[in-house]
């Protein structure tokens, strides 16, 4: 495999991996709702979820189009990402200083 087929290579396991993470902040966002009591400050961290899935959905596409080589720059992928990752920890940390915590 050529060195760029590795770059691409490792390029596209780091959007799985951010799949991944994604999947993962989007369950502790639902979790979070869910023991919360369904109290109507559910709506954050519902949101947060919905576009943490999104972002999941984002990823494995943008995986798999590494794999099948369509290479692409994909620039508009990585500021999108960017982007809904700092306004979930904007949200999460919403959640976290106005929460009424025991």
């Amino acid at each position: 495999m050529s060195r760029a087929g590795l770059a691409a290579e490792r390029t596209a396991l780091a959007w799985r991996r951010t799949a991944v993470a994604a999947m993962v902040t989007s369950a502790l966002f639902l979790n979070h709702a869910v023991t919360s009591g369904w109290r109507p400050a559910v709506i954050a961290p519902i949101g947060a979820a919905i576009v943490m899935a999104a972002l999941a959905g984002m990823s494995y596409l943008r995986n798999r189009s590494l794999h099948e080589g369509r290479y692409g720059h994909g620039s508009w992928v990585v500021a999108t990402a960017a982007a809904v990752v700092v306004a979930v920890a904007g949200i999460a940390a919403v959640i976290e200083f106005t929460g009424p915590w025991p």
